[in-house]
């Protein structure tokens, strides 16, 4: 006995049916592979100096996201000759970074240094021959990695940076 011909509809659907199997299990055996999570950013640890000011200067391992409080607690706090008012301790830390602590006066009378990636523009106008203007700017152009840097600040020049050198820290 001869097998029934199977109708046009019968084909049609079987090839509709196995298209549509071959792309569900192209999509979706992917999705059922297990996921790996991303890899956590790696957070080293900051190597940070500290002078001046504070009772155990030297160079400290803070872990990452230390504020410049942090750095101030492990070298043992100021000292009572420190002008706390020229320090930013909310100020982040970042890998390599020197923070000096001023005194409140320098011994030659003068003010201590300010850190010109901290300070505020109250402060940065202190400075000889610095404006409000010349403040904002500095302030605009942070960070500061070296006191070269400080060039490329509108309005200061090779002359004013040898004024400021004395008077500034990074």
């Amino acid at each position: 006995m001869a097998r029934p011909v199977p109708s046009f509809d019968a084909v049609v659907t079987t090839v509709l049916l196995a298209v549509c199997l071959s792309v569900g299990l192209t999509v979706g055996i992917p999705r059922l592979a297990p996921r790996t999570a991303a890899p956590a950013p790696i957070e080293r640890d900051l190597v940070v100096h500290v002078h001046g000011e504070v009772l155990r200067p030297g160079t400290f391992e803070l872990p990452w996201g230390s504020r410049v409080a942090d750095l101030l607690a492990a070298a043992g706090g100021l000292t009572a000759a420190a002008d706390p008012g020229l320090v930013a301790p909310a100020a982040m830390l970042t890998d390599g970074r020197t923070v000096v602590v001023p005194t409140r006066v320098a011994p030659d009378g003068e003010l201590g240094r300010i850190d010109v990636n901290t300070a505020s523009e109250r402060l940065l106008i202190t400075l000889p021959g610095v404006g409000p203007v010349t403040a904002r700017r500095l302030i605009e152009g942070r960070p500061y990695h070296r006191l070269e840097d400080l060039l490329r600040v509108p309005g200061i020049g090779p002359a004013r940076l040898e004024a400021l050198r004395p008077r500034v820290t990074l």
